[in-house]
């Protein structure tokens, strides 16, 4: 499934000034946002900054080898969490982030810093199953709580619902919904509204 709304942005890959670009990769934990991510950014395109929490999750075990991750995790969310307000309010002329998304708080947050920095926002929904997600979080061998994985789950059915609604993600410049097969054909000048060289 595949829904696209709202215009291409306006500032180009690579292009700084106030009117950088936010992508946000959204979907269940284990969905396979951090692979999409490494996808998108294999390139290396200049003036593109990724943001996941898989990366402050390996610094801190990095340190903390021996102690479980259930008990850094909440350090990981702290650290990862002030890194994308500071990342999206600074100059990168293009910030990919992946989130959950699930949380009304945190997406206010996020979403008034980037238009505070000028921001245009492009919304791309990795719609996999709690089954896929649940297999992807095995397979990385770091589950999450039965009880938090059904928050984030009745969660994500009801942001899918608001961004098919009327509303279409208010607030954004673009949203995308796809599935796993669709996001693996996905390039970030697809996702910032340019055509590939």
């Amino acid at each position: 499934m595949v829904v696209q709304t709202g215009t291409a942005p306006t500032a180009a890959l690579g292009r700084g000034g106030p009117h950088g670009v936010l992508v946000v990769v959204g979907g269940l934990p284990g969905s396979g946002k951090t692979t999409l991510l490494r996808r998108l950014l294999a390139d290396g395109a200049p003036g593109v900054v990724g943001l996941d929490s898989e990366d402050v999750a390996a610094r801190v075990q990095a340190v903390a080898v021996r102690v479980p991750y259930r008990v850094v995790r909440p350090l990981v969310h702290a650290w990862h969490r002030v890194r994308v307000l500071r990342v999206v309010a600074g100059p990168a002329p293009v910030v990919v982030l992946t989130d959950p998304w699930t949380r009304p708080w945190w997406r206010a947050a996020v979403l008034r810093t980037a238009r505070r920095a000028g921001r245009s926002v492009r919304l791309v929904l990795l719609d996999a199953s709690r089954e896929q997600a649940e297999s992807g979080q095995a397979a990385r061998g770091r589950g999450i709580p039965a009880r938090s994985m059904r928050r984030h789950a009745a969660r994500w059915g009801a942001l899918l619902r608001d961004v098919a609604g009327p509303d279409r993600g208010a607030g954004l410049d673009a949203v995308t919904v796809v599935d796993r097969v669709r996001a693996g054909r996905l390039t970030l000048a697809d996702l910032l509204g340019r055509s590939a060289a």
